[in-house]
């Protein structure tokens, strides 16, 4: 008996959904990146100074401020029969003889009468433990409808460089700026002597602006060499210098007269990287002699002199004891800035 096979039918093969028209998403632009500068502050005169070129520079709304006051561990804080909580709520308004306390209140009564902080504006606080202190990290935040912020810190350390290096690395501002006085006697426990200001130039990775018997509207002077690093350093002044309408100057140190054909190259090229980026330079010098006592010599009526590093690291630190820029900050009687 013969068999009988059937065959199926082949499916009837499903019909693509009719094809979408969709419409190319546009992406929103990238907001540009905000200037932050730290401003470490403590009860002397001299930071509120610089304080207030912190302000001039940080102009515009694209800008924001942290105000760092480091205190060293301390487990015998009075805090007037106050519970610690109550402490922390009201850090700003109850008068407590707090380490820090008067120098951040004066820092923020400064801002607000300069007009670059608004008491209206959105304040968050902030509170971290330490271990060993009572009152441990905090800081108040402000924020405006326009995006800006100031930030006051009140933290706790081993010790004042200590705070600040490791403020400054984890914050990564573009800018910090830390006041140096006359004298190494300490005011208090965060009071911030001349070696502490030179230690934070000396090793944090940034630029550091170390101010001192600063008077503005004299300008930068800018000095640079050869090195390629010092043309991109003096652009990156140039950059800050524009923000406080601050004209800026060019100054090149040859040791003798047989350098002078490589300053000269010097200033022509940082002059061109400035003003490829629409700052105008108002001088330019080239100089014989030795370059510190040069710098130093010539830096005295201007504003800021402006020296660059040329890196060499230690873990995540700078070391440049035996460098130019070292020694003119140590000679100088005027502000220097160590841009990188």
């Amino acid at each position: 008996m013969a068999r009988t096979t059937s065959k199926k039918k082949p499916a009837a093969k499903k019909k693509a959904p009719p094809k979408r028209k969709t419409q190319r998403k546009r992406r929103k632009p990238a907001e540009p990146p905000r200037f932050s500068i730290l401003v470490c502050i403590d009860e002397s005169a001299e930071s509120l100074e610089a304080l207030k070129y912190a302000v001039r520079i940080g102009s515009g709304t694209d800008a924001d401020l942290t105000l760092l006051y480091v205190r060293p561990i301390d487990q015998g804080l009075r805090t007037g029969g106050l519970q610690i909580s109550v402490v922390r709520e009201n850090l700003l308004d109850w008068g407590l003889e707090l380490p820090g306390m008067a120098a951040l209140k004066r820092g923020r009564e400064l801002l607000v009468d300069l007009g670059w902080l608004d008491k209206e504006w959105e304040t968050e606080f902030a509170h971290v433990d330490v271990t060993g202190d009572p009152l441990g990290d905090n800081a108040i935040v402000y924020s405006s409808p326009t995006g800006r912020s100031v930030v006051l810190r009140l933290l706790v350390a081993p010790s004042v460089p200590f705070g600040i290096l490791d403020e400054a690395k984890l914050g990564e501002f573009d800018l910090v700026m830390i006041s140096k006085s006359d004298t190494e006697e300490e005011s208090g426990p965060g009071h911030i002597t001349p070696a502490i200001a030179d230690r934070v130039a000396r090793e944090h990775v940034g630029s550091v602006l170390v101010t001192r018997s600063l008077e503005e509207s004299h300008g930068h002077l800018v000095c640079v060499s050869e090195h390629r690093g010092s043309i991109i350093s003096a652009r990156k002044d140039a950059e800050i210098a524009a923000r406080c309408a601050c004209p800026v100057y060019l100054l090149s140190v040859a040791k003798n007269e047989g350098a002078l054909k490589v300053a000269r190259r010097a200033v022509a090229s940082a002059k061109r990287e400035i003003e490829k980026i629409g700052v105008r330079v108002s001088g330019e010098k080239v100089l014989v002699g030795d370059p510190v006592s040069t710098i130093v010599e010539e830096g005295k009526q201007y504003s800021v002199i402006v020296v660059s590093r040329f890196q060499r690291r230690s873990g995540w630190r700078q070391i440049f004891s035996n460098s130019i820029a070292f020694k003119v900050l140590d000679r100088a009687e005027n502000s220097v800035m160590v841009a990188r």
